[in-house]
């Protein structure tokens, strides 16, 4: 790999590497100026030359936003996301993002290209399921919190461009965000919870752990994923006491995976109900005598159990004349 030096001014010196050709048949050539003596930038070129070997170097000027994605993905996107973040970044980039900016070299892109951008979603639809739930789809406009996801995400992908030096400034910084407005949460009132709670008291023995899944949720609050990571070593069964340390979710091409809580204080102890600590040893019970290492160890359910557990509790609902869809 070809390397040179030239002289600019008193003690200034430009580096340059050539790096062959792109796939478009351009010369890939960097540049960076420093400020020394002449051996000293002989010394700065060969470790200039090091990093562009090892694609430590990228020229934002030549860089277009498609191929600035792909290194996004690689580097970071993969590496720091939660896979369930990762792949919905992933299709917001293919659906919308990249049709739009992808031809753009990285470092042109201006606030008004983003507004333009903002203008086409607005006029953008998609599909969604009508609430008859006949399993038809009509279409409508995009959500407030669809536009605001993402410029949240154009706007972190730029900054991380900016701290890899790719670029200068982050110009989705100087655009007004969409305003979205905040969906009424939906929860189950105490007439409901009360329903809820007689209808399970039906289940088989075969269903206890969708029994323990539902109570677990109404009386610790705990999230899906903290649910679903809990494993038997958690339990306390003396103390009454359940320890959240980590959380699981299931994705249909990665199946189960686990990850730490995001903050200090999701790691937490919380108190359960001794009619709770009997459920969770049925529970145990019935698993030992199937497989009693799992039992002792492993899960205490399954990465996939919450969106049986969801359908359960709708259906336990729409039974009893308590839910409208």
């Amino acid at each position: 790999m070809a390397g040179s030096i030239e002289k600019r001014g008193k003690n200034s010196y430009r580096l340059t590497v050539s790096e062959g050709f792109d796939l478009n048949g351009r010369p890939m050539i960097h540049r960076k100026t420093i400020h020394g003596t002449k051996k000293e930038a002989e010394v700065e070129l060969a470790k200039f030359v090091t990093e562009v070997q090892n694609g430590l170097v990228i020229d934002g000027k030549s860089l277009k936003f498609s191929e600035f994605v792909e290194i996004w993905k690689r580097d970071y996107g993969s590496k720091e996301l939660a896979p369930t973040t990762y792949k919905r970044y992933c299709r917001m980039l293919e659906t919308r993002i990249l049709p739009y900016f992808g031809h753009f070299y990285i470092n042109k892109i201006r606030p008004t290209d983003i507004m333009k951008f903002y203008d086409l979603l607005e006029k953008d639809t998609q599909l969604v399921r009508k609430k008859d739930n006949n399993g038809s789809k009509t279409k409508k406009p995009l959500s407030g919190k669809t536009f605001l996801e993402h410029h949240r995400l154009l706007r972190a992908m730029l900054h991380r461009a900016v701290y890899w030096q790719l670029i200068v400034s982050n110009p989705a910084e100087r655009v007004q965000p969409p305003r979205a407005k905040k969906p009424k949460r939906r929860s189950y009132d105490d007439e409901q919870t009360k329903i809820l709670l007689e209808n399970l008291e039906k289940l088989t023995v075969e269903d206890t752990k969708y029994k323990v899944a539902i109570i677990l949720t109404i009386f610790t609050g705990v999230r899906l994923g903290e649910l679903m990571g809990l494993e038997w070593q958690d339990v306390d069964f003396r103390n009454g006491i359940i320890s959240i340390n980590r959380s699981s979710q299931y994705l249909s091409d990665m199946g189960v995976f686990t990850k730490v809580p995001k903050t200090e204080s999701s790691i937490r102890e919380i108190a359960i109900p001794e009619f709770i600590i009997s459920l969770l040893e049925e529970l145990s019970y019935g698993m030992k005598s199937k497989n009693r290492y799992m039992a002792n160890y492993g899960r205490i359910l399954i990465g996939y159990l919450y969106k049986l557990m969801a359908n359960l509790c709708i259906l336990l609902l729409l039974a009893n004349g308590l839910l409208n869809m």
